[in-house]
C-alpha cells in the first residue's frame, strides 16, 4: 500500500473524497505519525544490520543516519562491550597515559551521534564494524511513496489516520472507535511478532542466551 491508497481509503471512509477538509498533506503527516507509533510499540519490526569500514589509528565512527536504537556492536566479528561516558572515561584513565597503543577494540561508547572504540584499531578493515540497530521508519513525503511498516500493519495506519480525521472534525465518538481498532490491531500483531531482547541504546545488557 502506498500513500495514495491510504489517502483514497481515508477520504472515502471519512466522506471527503474531494479533500476539502482532510488534505493529502494531513494524511501524509498522519501516516508518518502512525508509522512512528507502530515502531515504538514493536521495535523488532525495524531490526537492521549495518557496517562501517574501520581505519588504522581511528577511534571515532558515524552511527547510521536512520538509527533509533543501538542493539549491539561488533568489531571483526567480536562483540564490543558498551560503556557510558563516565565508565569509558574511567576505563581510559586506568591506563595512566593520554597516549594509547592501537590494537583490537574491546569497548565502545556513543557520544553526540558518534561511536568511539578503544583501543584504536591497528589495521584497516572493510566492514570492520558490524552495527545491529533498530532503524526509524522511512518518512513518506508524496502520494507515490510506499509505507515502510510491514503490510500487516497497513490497516492500522488507515485507522490511525481516520482517528485523526474524526478528531479534526470533532466527532470524538468515531475517533474513539478508530483508536480502539488501531489499539486492537497493534495488540494482536505485536503479540504475534514478539521479540525478547531487552537491550536499549546506549547501554547494552548481555542476555543469558548470548553469554
Amino acid at each position: 500500500m502506498n500513500v495514495q491508497d491510504v489517502s483514497t481509503r481515508v477520504k472515502r471512509t471519512f466522506g471527503d473524497e474531494a479533500g476539502v477538509q482532510v488534505t493529502d498533506q494531513d494524511i501524509i503527516r498522519w501516516i508518518n505519525d502512525a508509522q512512528e507509533e507502530i515502531v515504538n510499540s514493536n521495535e523488532g519490526l525495524m531490526e537492521t544490520t549495518g557496517s562501517a569500514d574501520t581505519v588504522r589509528d581511528q577511534d571515532i565512527y558515524d552511527l547510521p543516519v536512520d538509527i533509533s536504537v543501538l542493539r549491539s556492536l561488533k568489531y571483526n566479528g567480536l562483540r564490543l562491550k558498551s560503556m557510558s561516558f563516565q565508565e569509558f572515561d574511567e576505563y581510559l584513565s586506568g591506563y595512566g597515559t593520554t597516549q594509547y597503543a592501537t590494537g583490537t577494540p574491546e569497548v565502545f561508547m556513543v557520544w553526540e551521534g558518534k561511536i568511539r572504540v578503544f583501543p584504536k584499531p591497528d589495521t584497516d578493515l572493510v566492514g570492520g564494524l558490524s552495527i545491529y540497530y533498530i532503524r526509524r521508519p522511512t518518512p513518506v513525503g508524496n502520494l507515490a511513496d510506499n509505507l515502510s511498516v510491514p503490510l500487516a500493519y497497513h490497516n492500522a495506519v488507515v485507522n490511525y489516520c481516520l482517528q485523526q480525521a474524526y478528531e479534526l472534525d470533532e466527532d470524538y465518538q468515531k475517533a474513539q472507535t478508530k483508536k480502539g481498532q488501531f489499539d486492537e490491531t497493534m495488540m494482536k500483531l505485536n503479540d504475534r511478532n514478539k521479540w525478547t531482547s531487552r537491550e536499549y541504546y546506549p547501554s547494552i545488557t548481555v542476555l543469558p542466551e548470548d553469554a
